[in-house]
């Protein structure tokens, strides 16, 4: 049975479950769930993670789910990190799709850590 997050809710902070979530009110922060469905008059400004995501309203952040179906009144401006999608017509998606996901763990993080340490050492350097 999933958790009702109904219209009539408007939610700042995390959100997660072990379970599915129905969001159908307003979330700003990250929501985490097994399912995560977010309804059609429904707004996230944040990350939605889930083995599932399906989206008829509105993300304004990034999707990282297994499985991402898009509807036809979806409205996503970010990335959408999957590895199964499914976009239907009339869906608005303002951003990248990335099917990395199961990869996504391993390779990216070497990548910021070894970049970002020349550039600081050389900023530093240069700064004094």
């Amino acid at each position: 049975m999933a958790s009702v997050i109904s219209k009539a809710l408007k939610i700042t902070g995390e959100l997660e479950s072990t379970e599915d979530i129905q969001i159908d009110g307003q979330i700003e922060g990250d929501v985490r769930g097994v399912g995560v469905k977010i309804g059609q008059n429904a707004k996230v400004k944040g990350t939605v993670y889930g083995d599932e995501v399906e989206l008829a309203g509105t993300v304004d952040g990034k999707i990282e789910a297994k499985k991402v179906i898009l509807s036809g009144t979806a409205r996503m401006t970010g990335d959408i990190w999957h590895q199964d999608l499914k976009i239907e017509s009339g869906a608005y998606v303002n951003g990248n799709l990335k099917p990395e996901l199961g990869k996504s763990d391993s390779k990216p993080a070497p990548k910021p850590v070894a970049s970002v340490t020349p550039v600081n050492t050389s900023a530093a350097s240069a700064a004094h």
